[in-house]
């Protein structure tokens, strides 16, 4: 599956391909449902999961990414 990544050195974003088989979403009613992490598959709760800076739907609504990987969005933004 193709989705879209931000990159904030060039400003712009990036096609961003995830496997087929990873369940990656933007939402959740179910805190205690498994889903992969949008940047690097590790399977994680809805509800420890953080909402991507980079990896985002076509109307730029963030993924669900862990803790590790959100941190280090946050590096890549500069904050």
């Amino acid at each position: 599956m193709i989705i879209k990544k931000w990159n904030h050195k060039k400003h712009n974003y990036e096609p961003y391909e995830v496997p087929e088989n990873w369940n990656i979403k933007i939402y959740s009613n179910n805190m205690q449902e498994k889903v992969n992490c949008a940047s690097c598959g590790k399977i994680i709760k809805v509800g420890d999961s953080h909402t991507s800076l980079e990896i985002h739907t076509d109307i730029g609504i963030g993924y669900m990414v862990c803790e590790k990987c959100y941190n280090k969005e946050l590096i890549r933004k500069g904050i």
